[in-house]
């Protein structure tokens, strides 16, 4: 344990990007197909990331402000994944109430 502690003490951040993932496209939850416009939107980003190549002070992810659509996308991903959630639990509720209706009503009979 006192090893693994010193080893992440003596970490320094020299600010280097490993993988910049900054100029993914993100898909839809339920879609499964980029269209036309999405291939066109995804090469625009790609162009503008090559563009910020040569200046390697650049670092999206310090970026202050949200435009209007990301925050749009941000708050549907956020209620489609909390959608997910909160089908998973009446499923599996559903599922335990028949579940006790099955066996009380066998007992009863």
């Amino acid at each position: 344990m006192k090893r693994d502690k010193e080893k992440t003490d003596n970490f320094i951040d020299d600010g280097r990007t490993v993988a910049d993932m900054s100029g993914i496209y993100n898909k839809s939850l339920f879609g499964g197909r980029m269209n036309a416009e999405d291939w066109e939107k995804a090469d625009e980003m790609e162009a503008e990331r090559l563009s910020y190549a040569e200046d390697m002070n650049y670092r999206p992810w310090e970026k202050k402000e949200l435009s209007r659509t990301e925050k749009v996308a941000l708050v549907l991903g956020a209620l489609k994944a909390s959608l997910l959630i909160w089908l998973a639990f009446v499923v599996g509720l559903g599922g335990f109430i028949l579940i006790l209706t099955l066996v009380f009503k066998s007992i009863l009979e």
